[in-house]
């Protein structure tokens, strides 16, 4: 049985999934699971876990104050990640069943589409930059995608 430091200590919970029912489940500082029978609407109803178990069942409401915890991510880039991601898979959307459009594609052009691919994947330091999409990738898209174009360029 986990026992807290003085019921007076506020409670500091973090998200750390959701059980079988689809309740959200809480760790608090002192190891012990809480789950928001709730689903997460509105204001939680937090119970304690039975045999702190997060699958277990809601055994005794919490009876002391709480804050959940926002953990800090350090330069969360998911976005950039993300956004290079859909770049990438327009790209071969448009090399396969797009049928070479355009329109398809976020920027609804061949050459914005790659130079706005080429300054995301150049913004990430060498430790970040993805491992499933390469530069050299990035330049193939661009031999594949832009070789009309560059005619019409020049």
């Amino acid at each position: 049985m986990h026992t807290h430091a003085d019921k007076k200590d506020k409670l500091e919970l973090t998200f750390i999934g959701e059980d079988f029912w689809s309740c959200p489940v809480y760790k608090d500082q002192f190891g012990c699971l809480w789950k928001d029978i709730n689903l997460g609407e509105g204001k939680p109803a937090l119970y304690k876990s039975s045999n702190n178990d997060a699958d277990g069942e809601p055994e005794c409401p919490i009876d002391r104050e709480f804050v959940i915890v926002v953990p800090q991510m350090k330069s969360d880039k998911s976005f950039q990640y993300m956004m290079l991601d859909r770049l990438r898979t327009d790209c071969d959307y448009y090399l396969t069943y797009g049928g070479r459009y355009a329109g398809v594609l976020a920027h609804k052009d061949e050459r914005q589409q790659i130079e706005e691919m080429k300054k995301l994947w150049l913004a990430f330091s060498e430790e970040e930059k993805p491992e499933w999409l390469t530069w050299e990738q990035i330049l193939a898209y661009e031999k594949q995608m832009c070789k009309d174009t560059e005619a019409i360029n020049e």
